[in-house]
C-alpha cells in the first residue's frame, strides 16, 4: 500500500472501502463502549421504534470512518483532530455500505488535512455525512 504524506495528497482524492454490518460487530460495539440501547441490540424492542428493526450505533459507523484513516487512507501517521458527523438515514444490520473518505483540503506548514467524511448505501443514498481534521505525520 501506498505511504501517504502531506506532499502526495490533493484535493479531491478519495478512497472507498465497501462492507457488511453485521449484528455480531454491533454487540461487540456495544460491550466496547457499554452503549446497551435496545434499539442497537434487542429485535423486538426494535419492532415498535419509528425504524421498525435494530438499527447500527451511529458510532460504530464512526469507528470504521477511523479505521480506515488509520490504516488505509491517508493510513498510518494520522492523528484526529477533530470529527463532525451527522447521521442522515439509519443503518440497518446486514446491509452492505460504502465509506468514502475524501482530501477536502491540505495545510502543508501545519500539515493539517481536512477530509469529507461519508457513508452510503448500495442505492447511494447518503447515511453519515462528515468532515474530519488530521495532522499527518510523516
Amino acid at each position: 500500500m501506498e505511504k501517504y504524506n502531506v506532499h502526495n495528497l490533493y484535493n479531491g482524492q478519495f478512497y472507498e472501502k465497501e462492507f457488511m454490518v453485521t449484528e455480531n460487530m454491533g454487540e461487540l460495539y456495544a460491550q466496547i463502549s457499554q452503549d446497551y440501547n435496545p434499539i442497537h441490540l434487542d429485535a423486538e424492542y426494535a419492532k415498535t421504534s419509528r425504524f421498525g428493526q435494530k438499527i447500527v450505533h451511529g458510532m460504530l459507523m464512526g469507528s470504521f470512518i477511523s479505521g480506515i484513516i488509520g490504516n488505509e487512507f491517508p493510513g498510518a501517521g494520522s492523528i484526529y483532530l477533530n470529527q463532525e458527523l451527522v447521521f442522515k438515514r439509519p443503518v440497518y444490520y446486514h446491509a452492505k455500505i460504502s465509506i468514502r473518505v475524501e482530501i477536502a483540503g491540505i495545510n502543508l506548514e501545519k500539515r493539517h488535512v481536512l477530509l469529507k467524511t461519508q457513508c452510503y448505501d448500495m442505492e447511494h443514498n447518503l447515511l453519515v455525512d462528515g468532515n474530519a481534521k488530521i495532522l499527518l505525520e510523516g
